[in-house]
């Protein structure tokens, strides 16, 4: 053998390693790297199936079996499945198919995404994921967003339609339709407001930015301008709100701002919800450093199971969904406010007869002290 052949052996041995190197297939590891794949193909979440160039499923992964909810694969047709034959068509380039099946579920429909790939010889991998939890995220987007857009009208109608009034007959106007005029301005101003604010407190709960700042306030002045908002409200459905507030349950330590929005959300929801000529009452009681403010109605209640997700966001119970309108943000800002001030909040509801809400903000501290003493 010449020295040049040699050298080109050599050369020809030095390339096989690096590429053996590169790609991290060595002989020594091909076991190992068979029994990684096998764990891994048995461990996904996501349902794999291989099948030949007839179409027949010859091996599938546990996942394919739970999610298509087939007792047997291996030897089936794929095509002939039960919710592969119903799938409707998404999408279909460069050889991906993409599929996707509804099925029945306790409360709503599933939904099951496929992706077939082609495969040298006929033969075809398909993956099978259920992406109901994504789906459902997107219904409730697209519903948020249609709330929105309901909530938003009405307070920009009323606006429209009493500006129209002013610009063609403001100079002609009485002075005390004028004065009823601007109350609904200013009524359809502070409704967008409030809505408003609901969804920016909604977006720095989310983001970890919320913030308080707590102060002596009184309980009473934010009830009362509160009822700036609400009393349109109240008034409309012949509504009475009653307050009872014992002599020393006045004086917290609380942002009054947030506190005004506090009883703004609680008593809306509670005119919302209850039936014309019904009462709302505002009751305030010390209780161990703390006052104890409670919003109760005469609403038609709470069913028992959706009572531990009305603080969720974009929550609505199901009895009251249809009749009135809103957001679902109302009760989880509240919690966010009551929490950020050291406080509690919980809700007492029994179908039927109606709903109480019930939170807790620290007394001023030199109230506190003294009510040690």
């Amino acid at each position: 053998m010449t020295e040049e052949q040699s050298a080109e052996e050599q050369s020809a041995a030095e390339r096989a390693a690096e590429r053996r190197r590169v790609t991290g297939r060595r002989r020594e590891d091909a076991a190992l790297d068979q029994a990684t794949f096998a764990e891994a193909f048995v461990a996904l979440t996501d349902g794999i199936i291989l099948t030949d160039h007839d179409g027949v499923v010859v091996s599938a992964n546990p996942a394919a079996f739970m999610i298509l909810g087939e007792d047997s694969l291996v030897g089936n047709v794929f095509e002939e499945l039960l919710l592969v034959s119903g799938a409707t068509r998404i999408q279909e380039t460069d050889g991906h198919l993409v599929r996707r099946a509804w099925f029945p579920r306790e409360e709503r429909m599933g939904v099951l995404e496929m992706m077939s790939t082609s495969l040298p010889g006929g033969r075809a991998l398909h993956t099978v994921r259920d992406v109901t939890a994504q789906a459902e995220l997107l219904r409730l987007k697209e519903e948020f967003l249609m709330e929105v857009a309901h909530e938003l009208r009405t307070p920009i109608s009323g606006l429209i339609a009493s500006l129209d009034l002013v610009v063609d007959d403001a100079l002609n106007m009485p002075r005390n339709e004028l004065a009823l005029l601007a109350g609904a301005l200013r009524r359809s101003a502070l409704r967008l407001e409030h809505l408003v604010e609901n969804l920016m407190d909604a977006g720095s709960i989310e983001a970890g930015t919320f913030q308080v700042r707590a102060q002596t306030a009184s309980l009473k002045h934010s009830l009362s301008e509160a009822m700036a908002f609400i009393h349109p409200m109240l008034e409309s459905k012949g509504q009475e709100l009653v307050k009872a507030f014992e002599p020393d349950a006045d004086r917290v330590l609380a942002d009054e701002r947030r506190t005004t929005q506090v009883f703004a959300n609680l008593i809306s929801n509670a005119s919302k919800y209850a039936p014309e000529g019904t009462r709302v009452t505002v009751a305030a009681k010390s209780i161990e450093g703390y006052v104890r403010i409670t919003v109760a109605d005469e609403g038609p209640g709470i069913p028992l199971d959706e009572q531990n997700r009305l603080f969720q966001r974009f929550f609505r119970s199901r009895t009251v969904r249809e009749q009135a309108g809103g957001l679902g943000l109302g009760l989880s800002i509240c919690r966010a406010i009551v929490h950020a001030q050291g406080g509690d909040i919980s809700i007492d509801s029994t179908p039927g007869r109606g709903t109480s809400v019930h939170f807790t903000l620290p007394k001023a501290r030199h109230l506190a002290e003294e009510a040690e003493d």
